[in-house]
């Protein structure tokens, strides 16, 4: 969703802009539409990542060989282990997420001014 007093905010800074000083500043942005896609993937290697630690980093069994096993004690780490990157995960996982989010919203935001500009200026577009 559109924050349009944001929108109509950024327009009129742009006007002014034009105004103070008779040059149109142009940003370009390559692939917008594209990076929540990007991010997408980030998040799913993110997963992929930790799934490979808790299944293969985080295996008891390597200290379970016998009961006298002196190295037994470590096999409930292993478990705390798997908790802890679960909790990185789901971490790091909402931040790509929020990120994403931010992106799709100021994607919109950049839309909504283009065409507000090319609306009211419209040799500019």
């Amino acid at each position: 969703m559109t924050d349009h007093s944001r929108t109509a905010d950024a327009v009129a800074a742009v006007v002014d802009d034009l105004a103070g000083d008779g040059d149109i500043d142009i940003t370009s942005w390559t692939d917008l539409d594209g990076l929540p896609r990007d991010i997408d993937v980030l998040a799913a290697q993110v997963h992929q990542i930790f799934q490979h630690a808790r299944t293969w980093v985080c295996q008891r069994e390597g200290f379970e060989p016998s009961p006298i096993c002196l190295l037994s004690p470590l096999a409930e780490l292993m478990d705390v282990f798997a908790q802890g990157f679960a909790e990185v995960e789901r971490i790091a996982v909402a931040d790509w997420q929020s990120i994403r989010e931010a992106v799709v919203a100021t994607t919109a935001d950049l839309k909504a001014v283009d065409q507000m500009v090319a609306d009211w200026l419209p040799v500019v577009a």
